[in-house]
């Protein structure tokens, strides 16, 4: 077995930890998760819900994606971090932002998620293949 993810907050309120592996990754450039990380994109990985273990308060938005599915974000109450999303398109999965992993070194992207709704200045890797 591989050994556990972990991640959490930036203050530690909220922590996480997955047996899961990634079912993927990804670099999403929508205009939301624009605004949720305050740069071009948002980084995240999907890991199955109930193979996961979420410790601390999340306070979570609403938000209705492009795509019409209904999307909460996840955030520490007490540092504001971002932490999740949840989404109704996939409600098998939990999305951690993968700067909250406690090895952010490990994160793989494999894509690049509304591309279309990306900066000029965010220069994301060419080579990831586009959906």
């Amino acid at each position: 077995m591989k050994p556990a993810k972990t991640g959490g907050c930036a203050c530690g309120a909220i922590r996480y930890e997955t047996q899961s592996e990634p079912e993927f990754s990804i670099i999403c450039q929508c205009r939301q998760c624009q605004r949720i990380s305050g740069a071009g994109h948002a980084a995240s990985f999907a890991v199955m819900a109930d193979a996961t273990t979420l410790n601390g308060e999340v306070q979570s938005y609403e938000t209705t994606a492009d795509d019409g599915n209904t999307v909460n974000s996840g955030f520490c109450n007490n540092c504001g971090s971002p932490v999740l999303k949840t989404t109704s398109g996939y409600p098998q999965y939990i999305f951690f932002h993968a700067a909250t992993l406690d090895n952010p070194s490990s994160f793989e992207p494999q894509m690049v998620v509304y591309s279309e709704s990306g900066q000029s200045w965010d220069h994301v890797d060419p080579s990831l293949q586009r959906r």
